[in-house]
């Protein structure tokens, strides 16, 4: 009897230890809720969504697109330090293969909100995104509280400027 009560006890600071660990890492999201299906005007229904609460960033990205990869901590530190006026929209252009890459990716880089998973064909999954875009990655455009495009680029060079 006095062996189960410490067994209890144990099994209950292990799950207090192992909660407290995954609040402070941020990772408090399932796989499932990191990485999300969407296609193109599902994203823009996503992205609208914010309109009139905070700016956000929409960054295209892929595990095989080095840009993007370089770019990728500054936005995620970017989600984190403004937290209260923007959230980054990221979205993977990875193809249907490399998913579980993209997502073993998102973990290394401590993502802990909902990211998405383009779905559908390239052509309209871009029109869906921007008129402006050629389709080259890393894509990002930026869009204030009010939903307006503010500012966007492909591949470092500005294709919409304020």
């Amino acid at each position: 009897m006095r062996n189960s009560k410490y067994a209890a006890f144990f099994i209950c600071f292990v799950l207090f230890m192992v909660g407290s660990i995954s609040e402070s890492t941020g990772q408090t999201v399932s796989d499932k809720e990191l990485l999300k299906d969407a296609s193109g005007e599902e994203l823009q229904e996503i992205i609208n969504s914010y309109q009139g609460d905070k700016a956000v960033l929409v960054n295209v990205w892929a595990t095989w697109c080095a840009p993007c990869i370089e770019e990728f901590p500054y936005i995620v530190d970017l989600q984190k330090k403004y937290d209260e006026e923007l959230h980054v929209v990221f979205i993977s252009a990875d193809f249907p293969g490399q998913r579980s890459k993209a997502l073993e990716f998102l973990k290394e880089q401590n993502v802990d909100w909902t990211t998405y998973f383009k779905t559908g064909k390239d052509q309209a999954f871009i029109e869906a995104l921007s008129s402006d875009w050629s389709g080259a990655l890393p894509f990002t455009k930026v869009l204030n509280k009010d939903g307006e495009i503010i500012a966007s680029w492909e591949q470092g060079a500005i294709i919409s400027p304020s």
